[in-house]
């Protein structure tokens, strides 16, 4: 047990400590949704998501800054559908440097929902 709190201890003194951080899906708007700001020098990795849409099938895509480069393919959710994507330690996708995350809506549906991620 001692060896191995030693060798916890020297994982953690050796490693950058990277806080986990989490941001409030809430989109309605057909195109651009910023879910997180851009950050100086930084990727934005997101662990961990859930979003469900209320109304008429929408169309969503999350992306490497407004109107960028796809993250993700487009999911097609129908009314009251919940997409999860479970904790993934090493990120599902992930930003460009100092590059917002957006979501891209093909219509006015609320998408509502909440993720967690890091800077990276």
């Amino acid at each position: 047990e001692r060896l191995m709190a030693s060798r916890q201890e020297e994982y953690q003194d050796t490693h950058d400590t990277q806080l986990v951080k989490r941001a409030v899906i809430d989109g309605a708007t057909s195109g651009n949704n910023t879910l997180v700001a851009a950050v100086t020098g930084k990727k934005i990795r997101v662990l961990a998501l859930f979003v469900t849409m209320t109304g008429t099938a929408v169309t969503i895509r999350f992306e490497d800054g407004a109107d960028g480069t796809a993250l993700t393919g487009q999911m097609g959710p129908t009314a009251g559908q919940t997409i999860v994507l479970p904790f993934n330690p090493v990120g599902w996708f992930e930003t460009s440097d100092a590059t917002l995350l957006n979501m891209e809506l093909s219509g006015g549906q609320s998408v509502d929902g909440s993720l967690v991620y890091i800077e990276a």
